[in-house]
């Protein structure tokens, strides 16, 4: 085999609270992560180069050694003591900084197909292990199944029964920085973080209004309309329904520079068919 390729599926938050900083600098959060049938596409081939390259159909700036596939396979070489170098080309339908864990999804997807491609005998264990040191997400996209997590992300249990929940995503066209956002949280008081975190299913959802006051307006008028959430640290929000009437006199409110999607749950990652 030479060339393998796969499909790297999103998933969203619904629900996130962070709890503490921990002292290397990482926080604790409770959080259920749901599987949805929202997928980058990625290619990955052998080369006889003696340097791994990663390329996307979108930004250059996040091409190469900026993107972190790329980290995931210089983490990996680091792992198994060789140097492993292919060409990865990845198509990206899951939209940037939108909460929807598309890297790490990608990264998760790269440890996984290389693993295959070049035969290197891995578990699922040895592959989250160092998928942890690559991202917080990671893990759980290795470990393929919605899951409740905890501690930083890192410790998953599985989400039992078959969701029947449909999901309408609403991308405003606007980079969220996770990074900000958690620094921004750090800097809240004890008495505020505490009642965020009583009044609010997502920690994050009053300080990412705050940072788009445009958005804010948009989101009040259709969260009166149906419950509004948002995903990880943004900026994707969603509806959850059964029935597409419930959400008719929404859609007709949706700004129109904004994209949605309809989206399905998952009940496992197509990444899970390259696991033993």
């Amino acid at each position: 085999m030479n060339k393998i390729t796969l499909a790297c599926p999103a998933k969203i938050n619904l629900n996130l609270s962070v709890l503490r900083k921990k002292n290397d600098g990482m926080h604790e959060i409770n959080s259920q992560f749901q599987l949805i049938n929202l997928f980058d596409e990625m290619k990955i081939e052998k080369t006889n180069s003696k340097f791994t390259n990663v390329s996307t159909n979108i930004d250059s700036s996040i091409n190469g050694e900026k993107n972190i596939v790329y980290q995931a396979i210089s983490e990996l070489s680091n792992y198994i003591g060789k140097q492993v170098c292919c060409n990865i080309s990845i198509k990206k339908n899951i939209p940037l900084g939108g909460g929807l864990g598309g890297g790490s999804s990608n990264a998760a997807g790269a440890l996984i197909g290389v693993n295959v491609l070049f035969e290197l005998g891995l578990s699922s264990k040895d592959l989250i292990k160092i998928g942890k040191k690559v991202g917080a997400d990671v893990p759980f996209f290795i470990f393929g199944k919605n899951a409740h997590a905890s501690g930083t992300g890192d410790i998953l249990i599985e989400a039992k029964g078959s969701s029947k929940k449909k999901y309408l995503l609403l991308f405003p066209r606007i980079h969220s920085s996770t990074k900000e956002l958690f620094s921004q949280w750090d800097k809240l008081s004890a008495d505020s973080q505490n009642k965020i975190l009583k009044n609010e299913e997502n920690s994050f959802l009053p300080l990412f209004l705050q940072n788009n006051r445009d958005i804010e307006e948009s989101f009040n008028q259709l969260n009166e309309l149906c419950s509004l959430r948002l995903s990880g640290t943004g900026s994707t929000m969603f509806f959850i329904y059964e029935n597409k009437s419930e959400i008719e006199k929404t859609l007709k409110k949706i700004p129109s520079k904004w994209r949605h999607s309809f989206c399905e749950p998952l009940q496992c990652s197509p990444l899970l068919t390259y696991l033993t």
